[in-house]
């Protein structure tokens, strides 16, 4: 008997117990605050002191949306919230909140579906930190500190699905991943990623609003695996990085016109796939705020245009910058040193050195040019360029001149600046002549567009003709070099090398090129 009243004993205080440390730590009620069936979910203690690792194992409401309202003690963590649930995976949903409004948990370290139910995860409110979460779909999130993520959203039947809100009042240092959903709200208080450490976005339907206080340092794709996302508004401090959208769009049943707006610096990559002549777009920047670029048509179709200004304050009461295409005349140094280009890109006729149009005076003129597109470039195969020349001040036809006379480099700065040198002894521009370069299909528009550039805008200069005739290698002194230079080009003519050391001009170099250098010996007047 005495053993009887014992086990008794026992068992009323496992079940105090049991009572009691469900109590002090996890419940899990229904959307009216009643008690789920004790079959529908499970707990145990965590890895870490006061925490719990939380598993739903059971579509408890089989005919209808089975609710799960996980809730733990002030100043206790979920170390796991495993959701484990198995139905369709569609028409009778598990949705789940995590934390009471006015009662959040401490911190999460993550949040994962397994089973093959509908998921939502529909509220949850976090204090201090989120870990890692996958699910099917996301509502709402409030996250009073850091969010360190990654936040992978897997719904691939509704577009529409995704993230609807997501607030942060910390830092957002993990990927947000919605492949193939939507992301209609992004509110950051805190820097999105570090400069050591960008984090990735993806939102394959489109990003409706991102609103981040801090600077974003991230890789934002809209179009990952050919998706075709649209962006409808963006803002922050500070952007670095790579924007990737297919266009500037309004969701259905907004009023707010699309925008992009920057307080600070654009030191990173915005890249546009289509065309951009949106008249209600804004997109804005702060003075020499673009460090960076803007592409524009970066799916490089046919006839594309860009009619949308990019608007940037010109700061000590001047009116603002406005860049407008397909060209614009603003200077780099005057919008922070970046450009904005509609591909396929062209050449930035005043930002050249010399510009394009200039006539030089031979004896300053060091026989180096710089061609400066609206965007970044590359090399292909072949020659990127033509040279073509005629004497000065004539009304003859160009007539191309061999590209090998002339070295072509990509500044390793800035990609948008190649380089032109001579190359070789007497090669380069010679005095006295007008010279034309145009594009080929071998310069161009660097990744991500690869295509050529645009080969309908040329670069043009005169050099004027020197006074010195012979100065053959126009150094501002006659001397052993020109005579040498002569020596090699005895007897020829009809090439532009020859015509350098055909000083009389008679067709070939020969005795009286050689007595005229030595009848001009010394420095030039």
């Amino acid at each position: 008997m005495g053993s009887i009243v014992g086990k008794a004993a026992i068992v009323a205080g496992l079940v105090c117990s049991i009572a009691e440390a469900v109590l002090a730590g996890v419940q899990v009620l229904d959307d009216n605050g009643a008690a789920i069936p004790a079959s529908a979910w499970s707990c145990e203690p965590g890895s870490m002191p006061d925490s719990w690792v939380v598993t739903l194992n059971e579509r408890w409401n089989p005919w209808g949306n089975t609710w799960f309202r996980v809730k733990v003690d002030a100043g206790e963590d979920i170390d796991q919230l495993l959701i484990d649930v198995d139905g369709p995976p569609a028409g009778s949903p598990v949705t789940i909140t995590v934390g009471e409004a006015g009662s959040p948990v401490r911190r999460i370290n993550s949040i994962r579906q397994q089973g093959s139910a509908e998921v939502v995860l529909h509220q949850l409110n976090v204090v201090e930190s989120l870990g890692a979460v996958e699910v099917q779909a996301i509502n709402f999130m409030d996250i009073a500190g850091h969010v360190i993520g990654p936040l992978v959203v897997t719904e691939t039947s509704s577009e529409l699905r995704g993230i609807r809100r997501l607030d942060i009042a910390g830092d957002l240092l993990g990927d947000v991943l919605v492949a193939h959903g939507t992301i209609r709200e992004l509110v950051v208080l805190g820097d999105v990623g570090t400069q050591e450490d960008p984090i990735r976005i993806e939102a394959g339907n489109g990003l409706w609003t991102m609103d981040v206080r801090g600077d974003i340092n991230a890789c934002i794709d809209l179009c990952h695996a050919g998706n075709t996302g649209f962006l409808h508004r963006l803002s922050a401090d500070d952007f670095n990085g790579m924007l990737t959208i297919d266009r500037l769009a309004k969701p259905a049943g907004s009023d707010a016109p699309p925008m992009l707006s920057l307080t600070g610096w654009l030191s990173g990559t915005w890249s546009i796939a289509g065309s951009l002549q949106n008249s209600e777009a804004h997109i804005e920047l702060p003075s020499e705020g673009l460090r960076g670029q803007v592409i524009i048509n970066a799916n490089a179709a046919e006839q594309a245009s860009w009619s949308t200004p990019v608007t940037m304050q010109a700061g000590n009461g001047l009116p603002a910058i406005a860049l407008q295409g397909p060209v614009y005349e603003a200077l780099p140094s005057e919008i922070g040193g970046g450009s904005v280009g509609l591909v396929p890109y062209r050449v930035h006729a005043r930002a050249c050195v010399p510009p394009s149009g200039s006539v030089l005076d031979p004896s300053v003129f060091d026989g180096q040019l710089t061609l400066r597109f609206y965007g970044p470039v590359s090399l292909g195969w072949g020659d990127p360029l033509i040279f073509e020349h005629r004497a000065a001040y004539s009304d003859a036809d160009f007539v191309q001149i061999p590209s090998s006379d002339f070295c072509v480099q990509i500044d390793e700065a800035d990609a948008s600046q190649i380089h032109i040198t001579p190359a070789g002894g007497w090669g380069g521009f010679q005095p006295g002549a007008e010279y034309r370069l145009r594009p080929t299909s071998s310069l161009l528009c660097a990744a991500p567009v690869s295509s050529p550039v645009s080969q309908e805008v040329v670069y043009q200069i005169a050099i004027e003709s020197s006074d010195c005739h012979a100065d053959v290698d126009g150094s501002g002194i006659v001397d052993m070099v020109d005579l040498l230079l002569v020596l090699a080009l005895w007897g020829q003519g009809g090439t532009p090398a020859s015509a350098a050391g055909d000083i009389d001009d008679n067709g070939t170099v020969g005795v009286d090129d050689l007595l005229i250098i030595v009848a001009h010996w010394g420095q030039c007047a």
